[in-house]
């Protein structure tokens, strides 16, 4: 996509200017932290809260039922979460927790990601088969790409270019040309093909396959996969360091997170949590990675240095995603 001004930079000053009823809206966690700081521009969606967490800020945002996957945008300023039960996507300033705008997409939004230059988000509908393309400056829809069956999370490439959605229907990665707007072809995958990352040179994926229990490693380039790594029980979330040494997958119906060595290819530890980890973000600087724990209600903050837990943030009930400024 070509560069330019990103629309979130335009709308910076009307997004800044809060009133004190919105400002009253946002509602402080009472947490308490053990551990590590958290970083500057982490989020977390909350299942049982109807809402959206802000860490840093230590607030919480309302939001709509159901609610799943969040992505924050490139410029720190935009955070946008999607209600499943609700066919919409929740778009918030994210320095006031101020509402920007509710947006309609398709049916059963899963996985939503803001674009490396901040013009487009995607969402990626379930039932509908279709990734939605939102248009941030408009905030609306602009085009609904029918993507393959059971659409349920993608991935950038560094550029914006290319889109990488997984597809559970399929046992496949769809491929969608972002220039254009069109699916291009498909990667393989394993079985119902779940969350998705990329490495940091963009020539690996990683996807997280809840119905072979398992993570490929895809060779882009190649078209094929290169190894197929058992993990614990799904549903799992994904997030390659960006050294591209590591890969961290969680699973739900367990309290592991598992570690892949991204050279070896093989799964080196597994890191108890607590009961039900889903949402996986490695921070700035790489030192820690930040994992969504379902069942206390807490993300657990591991020390990549030590593979073991270094601290933990009460969130609220049933944080499901988590997502951090650089890593969204």
């Amino acid at each position: 996509m070509a560069a330019h001004r990103s629309p979130v930079r335009r709308f910076a000053a009307a997004l800044l200017t809060v009133s004190a009823a919105v400002l009253a809206a946002c509602a402080p966690m009472h947490r308490a932290q053990q551990g590590p700081a958290v970083p500057a521009d982490t989020y977390v969606t909350l299942q049982g809260d109807n809402a959206v967490a802000d860490l840093a800020g230590g607030t919480t945002w309302q939001a709509g039922k159901g609610m799943t996957y969040v992505s924050v945008g490139p410029e720190g300023r935009l955070v946008m979460a999607t209600a499943s039960a609700e066919n919409r996507v929740y778009a918030y300033n994210a320095r006031t927790g101020q509402p920007v705008a509710t947006i309609p997409v398709g049916e059963s939004p899963k996985g939503v990601k803001i674009g490396p230059e901040g013009e487009y988000a995607v969402v990626a509908n379930e039932e509908s088969g279709t990734l939605s393309v939102i248009d941030l400056e408009r905030m609306a829809v602009v085009k609904d790409i029918p993507v393959g069956k059971t659409p349920h999370n993608s991935i950038f490439s560094s550029s914006g270019s290319r889109l990488y959605v997984t597809l559970q229907g399929q046992s496949q990665v769809a491929v969608v040309d972002m220039d254009r707007m069109v699916k291009t072809g498909e990667l393989p995958a394993g079985d119902s093909p779940h969350n998705i990352d990329i490495g940091p040179d963009g020539k690996r994926l990683y996807v997280a396959n809840i119905g072979s229990q398992d993570l490929t490693v895809v060779d882009i380039a190649k078209r094929k996969v290169l190894a197929r790594i058992p993990l614990s029980p799904p549903h799992y979330g994904v997030d390659v360091t960006p050294d591209g040494r590591y890969v961290f997958v969680t699973g739900i119906a367990g309290s592991v997170v598992n570690v892949i060595d991204a050279h070896s290819l093989e799964r080196i530890k597994q890191i108890e949590v607590g009961q039900g980890p889903h949402g996986v973000r490695t921070g700035p600087g790489g030192r820690y990675v930040y994992v969504a724990v379902t069942g206390p209600g807490k993300v657990a903050v591991i020390d990549i240095e030590t593979m073991q837990v270094a601290g933990a943030i009460d969130t609220g009930k049933r944080p499901f995603w988590v997502a951090i400024r650089g890593n969204p």
